[in-house]
């Protein structure tokens, strides 16, 4: 999903202990598998650490807060505050520990918190870190290039004027920790140059330039790419089709865009720019408007909720037994039905009729076309 947002800002208002941070950690890496807003902790995970020592750790993430902030595309502000951690309670050695949902949406696609990079902020320990990446984060270009004078870096990292009076112990204590953050924890790859007063190697660095590449566009433009050359044959404003994909494959994910868009290459179906673009925005589900445009009429529909995938493949075996095109159905058409899998597509044709068929998270839709004379 896409958000038009702008002067977004995160903020941990008080830095974790090491305690606090290692079982906080340790929280990220389960929610990051489960994506439950409650977990469960065990003493026995932490060697060097006592069921007080939790207690006590627990109860500093319950008063440690993060926040962040935006302005939508309506211009209205928006800003949400919570704790590291909501709640929890202790059976013997064993911790339930409830999370805000915001931090569990941090982990989810296509939610704000996502969009926002709130993850990113979550391993970095440095205020710097989160001083600078608030600041790459209010660019949307696929590559940054920024060049800052080692006065304002200090600024930015909230150190003082005289602190750090040796490059070197500049270098060490900020500029290499915020590239090993940035490089491990989020979308971007992080580079610097140093800039020197003078040629000579040995002149003092006055400034830095940092190249940034936001990895998560290069990569999402290269999957647009890819889909609009699977139809590119067939479109008139090429620009508006990107745009489109671009905006369906932030909606529904690549995978779905890719599924919607080879049923119509594979089907020779075609469709002007503004069918194409209403098809991508309904998710490739309007496929008896795009097929009534073909010159056919739905004759049999079928959705459903269903148990499980082979329920679905035997109520649909049920409905066509009773058509005449069941028994000339090729040998590849009934092999697809028996491997069909959750959130694959279906789809047979003859002369007289056109069969289609989805399958996602339990919800079965089934519809038998026929031809108009």
């Amino acid at each position: 999903m896409s958000f038009k947002i702008s002067n977004q800002n995160i903020i941990f208002n008080t830095r974790t202990s090491k305690i606090e941070n290692t079982i906080f950690l340790n929280i990220l890496n389960k929610v990051n598998s489960d994506l439950k807003e409650t977990i469960i902790l065990e003493s026995k995970e932490f060697k060097k650490l006592d069921s007080q020592d939790i207690i006590e750790a627990l109860n500093g993430l319950m008063t440690k807060y993060i926040s962040y902030s935006f302005i939508d595309e309506y211009d209205k502000n928006t800003f949400s505050q919570f704790p590291h951690i909501s709640y929890f309670s202790k059976i013997d050695d064993v911790f339930y520990i409830t999370i805000p949902p915001m931090i569990v949406n941090a982990f989810k696609k296509n939610s704000i918190e996502s969009f926002l990079s709130l993850k990113t902020f979550f391993y970095f320990r440095q205020k710097s870190s989160h001083n600078f990446f608030n600041l790459v984060l209010k660019n949307s270009s696929e590559n940054i290039n920024l060049v800052l004078s080692i006065e304002e870096l200090k600024n930015i990292f909230n150190v003082k004027e005289e602190a750090y009076d040796r490059f070197f112990d500049f270098e060490k204590a900020l500029l290499k920790p915020l590239v090993e953050n940035i490089n491990s924890y989020s979308n971007y790859t992080l580079i610097y140059n140093k800039i020197k007063k003078g040629e000579s190697k040995n002149n003092k660095v006055t400034a830095i330039e940092f190249i940034l590449k936001n990895n998560s566009l290069i990569e999402k433009s290269a999957e647009t790419n890819y889909l609009i050359q699977l139809i590119k044959s067939n479109i008139e404003d090429y620009k508006k089709i990107w745009e489109s994909i671009n905006s369906s494959i932030n909606d529904i994910g690549f995978i779905q865009c890719k599924r919607a868009i080879l049923f119509l290459k594979e089907n020779n179906l075609t469709l002007s720019d503004n069918e194409l673009i209403n098809y991508l925005k309904r998710k490739g589900e309007n496929i008896e408007e795009i097929l009534q445009l073909n010159n056919h009429t739905l004759i049999k529909e079928k959705v459903s909720l269903y148990k499980d995938v082979t329920t679905f493949t035997k109520t649909i075996y049920n409905i066509m037994i009773g058509y005449n095109f069941y028994y000339s159905l090729n040998f590849k058409f009934l092999k697809d039905i028996k491997e069909f899998k959750e959130g694959d597509t279906f789809f047979y044709r003859d002369e007289n009729y056109i069969v289609f068929g989805t399958y996602i998270e339990n919800r079965g839709s089934f519809k038998i076309f026929q031809t108009q004379n």
